[in-house]
């Protein structure tokens, strides 16, 4: 696998670009990301198409044996676009930053077309250009302008197909509030009803997504046409309102995303663990991103202190260091970083790069990428498998057990839609069952709604946090994944709602009834700083966003509520069905119950687990085990009897990295 960075040299002097080029090189950086937001040096009048400081930069990049990154430009349109048009910007957004146009004017739809047709034609071929970047980081407000509100109606037209199917769908018999004519529904400004409609804002949620994989498909169908077999990616951020990576599946041969953990943000530290990224959200998207086509790549990744957070802390060293490396024992193809030199203006010209103000000082940042650079390059010389020279990532161990994790964008929507509980967070859920699989050293495979029966069996566990929506054809897709022998782990607020976040006739929940074993007696949520507790494995849990009381038909009771009115009752359940068996976990928790159930359900199933401390985690590859430490303390690493340390002390300290070649037969 290779390690790049980001590169603007429309933003410098072109006399300083063989400078730049050298020292990137020099650095041991293997990849340049090239052209992300120079439309207004591409094109700075209409149709003058400015394409040769390209061209210059790719001989240079040649010259150095550096893989290019091409970038489409469309994040940023040029001024004469807007002059032309200002109806071209998203209402009530000026011209003069970022993503602000509106993806459903035509005339942005042309000129990105055009533009992306001109770089296509003149750089698709080019040796040097690896893959491309189509725009980056979709994202925009849920725009009020008339030609968003046309959309919207086509959309949901195309959807529903009559106005009466969307009256039900919506529920708009509740607030009668009833349309007699698409071109009646507006589109929503907010994902939040503020009392008004949740099931329209789920669907504008959708829209608003689709319309951004859309608008990328519109670029991918141009640059398949001259790029020959070069991979096409966006690069996408975490659990992002705006978009749904699953939309994107038909276009994109690769995956990416960006990752910025170190805000400073919390309150009231007692150590300085905040100066480290937290795994646990890093980890899922690794693995979320590798779901769905088995590539993927870390698009932008923090190199030091940030602008935007408002806590620009100072990074601990080896922090940048650790980054990189959880990234590549999740096995992806390549990193770049935004940025190599840090800007002397504009918005982000407090944003660290990997080279300071001067343009030739290395940052802490910066020598961290090297340091991993020469520690990947050392390894590729004693591992099989581990390779610097091609974008080929490290070799898993086919051995390694893992379990499923079930998550969709979906499920996101829906509960930003309708939380309930204030204190609801989808994503820290789904984040929290990662860490707890993580947490037992063992691989973590995502899936969604669209996995088959024979999908999800290659895993022989699969966790499932709050799957509220589902379609009937998913309940009995799970259903048929524990009868033939999967063993599946299901939390409260799973099964309640259908697609469009409307309760199915029946009981609440009732489709999970026969599946757990249990009827579900009803849920509950504690005020703010008000904590219930569960009794599981001789240990007391604590619980507080929500909770769901059971009575058991079939299943065995293996946990219990040790407090409120229905102390005593059934928290966590075990079902048979067929050749397989269901836990069902009643409550949203603190993080310490789903780690205790999911070391409960791997002894069950004989897996060999290592359990590692707080904030640390273990991959294991084909012959080597990585270890990271993010907690603030020293650790020791696991290190087996008669293995080969390759990287590091056994002793691994905070912000340390220690890797080593297994001792055969382990």
């Amino acid at each position: 696998m290779k390690i790049g960075t980001y590169y603007y040299p429309e933003q410098w002097p072109a006399s300083d670009w063989t400078r730049d080029f050298d020292r990137i090189a020099s650095m041991g950086l293997q990849v340049v990301h090239l052209a992300e937001f120079a439309w207004g040096t591409i094109e700075p009048r209409e149709s003058d198409y400015q394409l040769d400081w390209i061209q210059t930069c790719l001989e240079l990049a040649q010259e150095r044996n550096l893989d290019v990154v091409l970038c489409t430009p469309t994040a940023v349109v040029p001024v004469w676009m807007v002059d032309r048009d200002p109806s071209i910007l998203f209402k009530g957004i000026p011209f003069g930053g970022r993503r602000h146009a509106n993806h459903f004017h035509p005339l942005y739809r042309e000129r990105s077309a055009m533009v992306v047709e001109a770089m296509a034609k003149r750089f698709g071929d080019h040796p040097s250009v690896i893959g491309w970047q189509i725009d980056n980081e979709f994202n925009g407000p849920m725009d009020q302008a008339e030609i968003t509100h046309r959309a919207f109606q086509q959309w949901v037209e195309a959807r529903y197909g009559t106005i009466e199917k969307l009256n039900n769908a919506w529920g708009c018999a509740f607030w009668n509030t009833f349309y007699t004519s698409f071109s009646q529904i507006k589109f929503p400004s907010s994902h939040d009803p503020a009392y008004r409609n949740p099931h329209q804002c789920l669907d504008g949620m959708r829209f608003w997504a689709s319309a951004f994989a859309d608008f990328s498909r519109l670029q991918a169908d141009i640059l398949k046409k001259y790029v020959g077999n070069r991979w096409i990616t966006t690069n996408f951020m975490p659990f992002h309102q705006n978009t749904d990576p699953r939309d994107f599946s038909d276009q994109l041969s690769l995956y990416s995303w960006d990752t910025y953990p170190i805000t400073g943000w919390g309150k009231e530290f007692k150590d300085e663990r905040f100066r480290l990224a937290d795994p646990s959200g890093v980890g899922f998207m690794h693995d979320q991103m590798k779901s769905y086509n088995g590539r993927w790549a870390l698009m932008e990744v923090q190199p030091g202190q940030v602008n935007w957070t408002g806590v620009p802390v100072r990074l601990m060293p080896g922090a940048v260091r650790q980054l990189l490396w959880q990234a590549i024992a999740h096995q992806c193809e390549f990193i770049t970083v935004y940025r190599f030199r840090q800007p002397r203006f504009g918005i982000e010209m407090w944003h660290d790069g990997l080279v300071t103000w001067d343009g030739t000082t290395a940052s802490q940042g910066g020598r961290e990428f090297s340091q991993v650079i020469e520690e990947v390059r050392s390894l590729s010389t004693q591992v099989a498998g581990v390779t610097c020279n091609d974008h080929l990532p490290l070799d898993a161990d086919p051995t390694h057990p893992t379990i499923g994790l079930f998550h969709e964008q979906d499920q996101v929507f829906a509960m930003l839609t309708q939380p309930q509980a204030k204190a609801w967070s989808q994503s820290k859920l789904v984040v929290q069952y990662h860490a707890a699989i993580e947490r037992l050293g063992l691989g973590v495979k995502v899936f969604d709604r669209h996995a088959t029966v024979e999908q999800l069996s290659q895993t022989k566990i699969l966790v499932a946090p709050a799957i509220q929506i589902a379609s009937d054809a998913m309940v009995e897709t799970l259903r048929k994944y524990v009868e033939t022998g999967g063993h599946l782990v299901i939390t409260a607020r799973s099964f309640t709602t259908d697609l469009n976040n409307r309760a199915p006739k029946g009981a609440y929940g009732h489709r999970l009834f026969d599946l757990i074993g249990a009827r579900i007696d009803g849920y509950d949520s504690l005020p703010d700083e008000t904590f219930g507790e569960i009794d599981f494995q001789k240990r007391k849990h604590r619980w507080q966003v929500w909770s769901e009381q059971v009575t058991p038909t079939t299943a065995s009771v293996i946990g219990t509520f040790a407090d409120q009115f229905y102390a005593g009752a059934p928290a966590i359940t075990e079902n048979r069905l067929g050749a397989g068996r269901v836990t069902f976990v009643g409550a949203i928790d603190q993080g310490s119950l789903a780690d205790a159930v999911l070391e409960y359900v791997a002894e069950q199933h004989r897996m060999p687990v290592t359990i590692v401390p707080k904030r640390t985690r273990l991959h294991r590859l084909r012959e080597i085990d990585v270890f990271l430490n993010f907690s603030e303390r020293s650790v020791d690493a696991p290190v087996p009897e008669g293995a080969t340390l390759l990287i590091g002390q056994k002793r691994c300290e905070s912000g340390g990295v220690t890797i080593w070649r297994r001792p055969p037969g382990a």
